[in-house]
């Protein structure tokens, strides 16, 4: 069977994101970020929602918006990966991705059928993001 990795990241009161939407506390500093990148290079595919994949999509444009090159880096790994998106709202996702056509039951089956070495469902909206400047 597949490995599977599941992530997920929420602080210590069960919530995901402050008021707002604000993720900015998911933020990893420049050693977590490197194990990020490390782990992402396993991964041969993603499944995530709609707000997952929407924040995700900063990397699809890094070498416009980002300069650091750990940024650049994580880019580049994650962008080939495919990626697998729940969505009742989206007609349609950019970059490598697609829009599940099934539930997850579904999905996971045929990705475990696939040629996939590895993938990764991720809950919430917690993802690799730029790590933060330390202070």
């Amino acid at each position: 069977m597949l490995p599977l990795i599941y992530s997920m990241s929420v602080s210590l009161d069960g919530f995901i994101a402050g008021p707002g939407g604000d993720i900015g506390w998911t933020a990893p500093d420049a050693e977590q970020f490197r194990f990020h990148i490390e782990q992402t290079r396993h991964i041969a595919a993603h499944l995530c929602g709609r707000g997952l994949y929407q924040e995700m999509l900063v990397w699809e444009t890094a070498e416009q918006t980002m300069s650091g090159e750990a940024e650049l880096e994580f880019a580049r790994i994650w962008r080939p990966i495919p990626k697998v998106v729940f969505s009742r709202t989206l007609d349609s996702v950019a970059g490598n991705g697609r829009l599940a056509t099934g539930d997850i039951a579904a999905e996971v089956a045929r990705l475990v059928t696939s040629q996939v070495r590895a993938w990764c469902p991720s809950a919430g909206r917690a993802s690799p993001r730029p790590p933060s400047p330390r202070t």
